[in-house]
């Protein structure tokens, strides 16, 4: 039997729904999808127009499935599994196949992106597919060859490599300090603009956690902006709207070419760390040339410290 083509919406807006409704947040599938909040949004409403049924509830704190959505759901990532474990057949023991590698939005847009021309110049045959996920958790659903995550510090092991120490500063920019000279006095940082993220997971160290280390009372501040992640938190400090805690490798050069300013020596963390790490279900071939080569940036990093 044929199959009814006019029956089947668009695969885009499952693929959109999918990574909305895993995420909680069209924001979340945005950053990962690499699209649009809008272009995302706009997949979901064509979805339900195509179902003529509500998904999902939009509330203030995140997007809620509805019975119809949570049913649908199960249905739809069976299927998209389903045509991804097919689809990867076609590439067993293909060497030009993708290395797929996951990667938070903040660690590619600082740190791994600007270096990427490097890698491709030594392995010009090695062809990368990055895929935004600021929420992995190491170990769970192995369907990448690669992760850059965040994580415990006792995490480290065979296929997981140590990349940083956890290293917090305050971050501004030379506008906002003309502005307020005030805010190097580091007392009066809790009357200050502050940027702050709006959800983070329980284990993640923050504000509490610097001003412990830094050896001040925290106090909740008076003066604070939310945002969903990192890199628009660091894209605000430098668009002069407030001070931003930061990590010094992702802001280690926009401090040397004068965009940032650093209101505080950084403070050094025990309890977690960055790391680098190796599916231990991935056969990629490259996969070890490609964590090799990152090591070797990070050995030069090391030097400048």
């Amino acid at each position: 039997m044929p199959i009814n083509n006019k029956a089947i919406p668009p695969i885009s807006n499952l693929i959109s729904f999918e990574a909305s409704a895993r995420s909680g947040s069209f924001t979340k599938a945005a950053t990962e999808l690499c699209v649009s909040v809008t272009a995302v949004s706009k997949q979901i409403k064509q979805l339900e127009s195509f179902l003529q049924t509500s998904l999902f509830i939009r509330r203030k704190t995140g997007l809620e499935l509805t019975e119809n959505g949570k049913n649908y759901l199960a249905t739809v990532t069976g299927v998209l599994e389903i045509l991804a474990r097919e689809t990867a057949k076609f590439n067993n023991g293909n060497q030009t196949a993708p290395l797929t590698i996951e990667i938070g939005a903040c660690f590619s847009h600082f740190w791994l992106i600007p270096r990427l021309d490097g890698f491709r110049e030594r392995y010009p045959d090695i062809p990368l597919n990055l895929i935004i996920n600021n929420e992995r958790h190491i170990g769970d659903n192995d369907d990448y060859d690669i992760a850059f995550f965040y994580s415990a510090i006792d995490t480290l092991n065979k296929n997981n490599h140590l990349l940083f120490a956890e290293r917090m500063l305050l971050v501004c920019s030379p506008a906002f300090v003309a502005k307020r000279p005030e805010c190097r006095d580091i007392h009066t940082i809790w009357q200050q603009p502050i940027l702050m993220l709006k959800d983070t997971q329980s284990f993640w160290e923050g504000w509490q956690t610097w001003a412990d280390r830094y050896g001040i009372p925290y106090q909740e501040p008076t003066n604070v902006i939310q945002m969903e992640e990192q890199v628009s938190i660091i894209q605000a400090a430098l668009s002069d709207a407030g001070i931003a805690l930061a990590w010094d490798w992702h802001v280690r050069t926009l401090i040397e070419e004068g965009q940032l300013i650093a209101l505080t020596e950084p403070v050094e963390c025990d309890n977690n760390a960055f790391f680098l790490s190796i599916s231990e279900t991935s056969q990629h071939p490259n996969a070890r040339t490609f964590v090799n080569w990152v090591l070797e940036q990070e050995i030069q990093i090391s030097r400048f410290d």
